[in-house]
């Protein structure tokens, strides 16, 4: 089994194995930076740049930049390769001596959005016989997408009042939707539809997503263009994106698909992902999921995105669907967490960045 030099990292989800990307800054260095989480610490990639030879380069020039965004524009290739090196210093014992220095504790971080969502599509797993055509999704708001960390208001709009009429005011059931985010990087031709076998040309990593949902307003949007003021207001997004090659070992085999599914969402190696979601609130587990269940796989939502000839360019993000939902009429001041882990490598496990936030009242 591959070590790393770093204390207590063998033991932690966050192992070699997993190496999630992020940007943060400390009170000392103020300019967000890219970093790979390796247990407890952060690799800064910045200095590791620095520390090099080649600074100018296409991969170098993107691991400066204060988000994802330049990195996930480069593609499967430099990606991949990137993963390694980080690898590398992390279990070369020859470099460990300046890679040291690269290092800063999680505790001394403040971590910061990953990218600039570019796109926002949400699906949903809910895929009953009747339903089960071509995976279902509703465009999201990109501009509410906020960290894990940030606190999120109450929102107000439409709902039924007391007698039944519609009253405008702060959401009476306010919920909570714990999805897993993909992120695409390479990016397709316009009209070009994009195979499911092309996942992993252009799907970076995965995130957990919170999709918070007000009940109430939903009643009243049913009949109308879909989702709208009950969904818009807030999607909390984990501060960690865990590379899709750091899946690999939690590949299992996708439900059973119908006879007649069509042609393009056909895969040759039909798979989901073994992970096991789990939600709290205010410190107590209130309900969990397997996210293998979900009938449409990920790599047929990235096809259902295209499949009319739709553009993917990078920074754009689609949530699976809600793995974990519920009536859990959420108070002012309540604190939801998301978490997820996965199989990794020779029995380990890894984890997904957690996904955190505090419901503060209604503004109105």
């Amino acid at each position: 089994m591959t070590t790393c030099w770093v204390p207590g990292a063998d033991e932690s989800p966050y192992n070699i194995h997993n190496l999630p990307f992020g940007v943060f800054s400390t009170a000392d260095e103020t300019l967000p930076r890219i970093g790979v989480r390796i247990g407890d610490q952060i690799l800064d990639m910045h200095k590791a740049v620095l520390s090099g030879d080649c600074q100018t380069c296409a991969a170098c020039t993107a691991l400066r930049d204060p988000a994802l965004n330049r990195l996930l524009s480069l593609g499967k290739d430099a990606w991949k390769q990137i993963r390694a090196q980080a690898q590398e210093a992390l279990t070369e014992s020859s470099i460990q001596d300046i890679a040291t220095n690269w290092l800063t504790p999680l505790s001394d971080a403040v971590m910061h959005a990953p990218l600039l969502v570019t796109d926002y599509v949400d699906f949903t797993m809910r895929a009953p016989d009747a339903a089960r055509v071509y995976p279902r999704a509703s465009n999201g708001r990109a501009s509410t997408l906020i960290p894990s960390g940030m606190d999120v208001v109450r929102p107000s709009g439409h709902r039924r009042g007391d007698d039944g009429q519609p009253v405008f005011g702060p959401t009476r059931a306010l919920d909570i939707e714990a999805e897993v985010g993909f992120l695409i990087g390479g990016e397709s031709e316009l009209g070009q539809p994009v195979s499911p076998d092309a996942f992993e040309d252009h799907v970076f990593g995965a995130v957990l997503l919170n999709d918070w949902t007000a009940r109430d307003f939903a009643e009243l949007e049913t009949d109308g263009l879909g989702p709208f003021a009950s969904k818009s207001f807030a999607t909390s997004m984990s501060a960690w994106v865990t590379p899709i090659e750091a899946l690999n070992a939690a590949r299992t085999a996708a439900p059973e698909p119908t006879a007649d599914m069509a042609s393009y969402l056909k895969e040759s190696d039909r798979y989901g992902f073994d992970l096991h979601l789990n939600i709290e609130v205010n410190g107590v587990a209130v309900a969990g999921a397997d996210f293998a269940e979900s009938y449409w796989t990920p790599a047929q939502q990235l096809a259902q995105l295209t499949s009319g000839g739709a553009l993917l360019r990078s920074g754009l993000l689609y949530g699976s669907g809600e793995a974990v939902t519920g009536q859990f009429n959420l108070e002012t001041g309540d604190t939801v967490k998301v978490t997820a882990t996965a199989p990794g490598p020779r029995g380990t496990t890894i984890a997904l960045g957690e996904v955190e936030a505090r419901v503060l009242p209604s503004i109105t």
